[in-house]
């Protein structure tokens, strides 16, 4: 078995401006194809799965923790932390290991902004890679957060929980409901902040995991110290629409078009639902081919692994 700790080559932070810096991990082969990956969220991390997807004796592989994320300082900021800052970044990344070409890799909101980058930056993209895509459309958020006739049906019980702190009034629509909830994780009460963040996590928890076990799960996020501080960052971009406009990857798919990409689609993801990546996939055309594999939303899904370490090593073949 590969001990993937091995094939850091280094390890650092970037200053990126108005106080950020970010973490950064240089991993395998100096001489392979360069990948660079995006993690979920926001406000989620890099971790040593990651490193799974990947060879290192074939790929190098550009890790990072975008701003208030992770190892990446200051913590949990949301000044100055905005799609378009994260893009920079990436630029700034690309700049600083002399890159003039290099690979995309990233799932859930990973993959949003390796699509936004590529709409923006083209002809620094060699191909793509992703998972458990996600557009930021209304009927993406709706599915997660107005959910009564899509996943709800799936989890009566924790929906029930979830949904029960919002007034009805506020309940007609996936945004209504966040921001309601991005709201009193603001309160200046700080048992009703960290009630909502607790319960805006559990949710989420949900829909991602395969072996779904209410105890753990609960204890799990109850005891994260980060919890508040995590989903206050991610409701920061959700309660501005990911500051993109609306449609925004889907109007700009002739910039991409011709970008060689892979997407791997868990059938069974209750939070990013497989009909975005078939409809982006016949909106997209022949450069993409996506691959549904029998998994829920994660990455570390058996199922889903096996075919991300597949696609990986296809993706940067000659």
């Amino acid at each position: 078995m590969r001990d993937f700790q091995d094939h850091v080559n280094d390890r650092g932070h970037l200053a990126v401006g108005h106080g950020h810096e970010l973490y950064w991990e240089d991993w395998g082969n100096t001489k392979g194809a360069v990948v660079l990956c995006q993690h979920g969220g926001p406000g989620a991390a890099f971790n040593a799965s990651f490193k799974q997807i990947f060879d290192p004796e074939v790929h190098r592989v550009i890790f990072w923790d975008q701003r208030g994320c992770g190892q990446s300082r200051p913590f949990a900021s949301t000044a100055h932390n905005t799609t378009d800052d994260l893009v920079r970044d990436m630029e700034a990344l690309r700049e600083t290991f002399r890159l003039e070409e290099m690979y995309l890799a990233g799932g859930s909101w990973g993959s949003t902004l390796s699509l936004i980058y590529a709409i923006r930056h083209p002809q620094r993209v060699q191909g793509m890679l992703l998972w458990s895509l996600y557009t930021v459309t209304p009927f993406e958020n709706d599915w997660v957060n107005a959910a009564e006739h899509t996943v709800a049906p799936h989890f009566p019980g924790e929906w029930q929980r979830f949904i029960e702190l919002v007034p009805e009034d506020r309940r007609g629509s996936g945004d209504g409901v966040m921001s309601y909830y991005a709201e009193q994780m603001r309160s200046s009460d700080p048992t009703i902040a960290r009630r909502y963040a607790l319960e805006w996590t559990l949710w989420e928890y949900v829909l991602c995991l395969h072996n779904y076990n209410p105890v753990e799960t609960e204890r799990e996020v109850s005891e994260d110290p980060t919890t508040l501080s995590v989903a206050l960052l991610e409701t920061h971009y959700f309660q501005n629409g990911c500051f993109i406009p609306d449609g925004y990857i889907w109007n700009n798919l002739d910039a991409i078009r011709e970008i060689r990409t892979r997407i791997v689609q868990g059938r069974f993801d209750m939070c990013t639902p497989a009909i975005t990546a078939w409809r982006f996939a016949e909106a997209y055309g022949p450069r993409l081919t996506l691959e549904m594999v029998n998994s829920v939303h994660l990455r570390t899904d058996p199922p889903m692994m096996v075919e991300l370490q597949r696609q990986a090593r296809t993706m940067t073949s000659p």
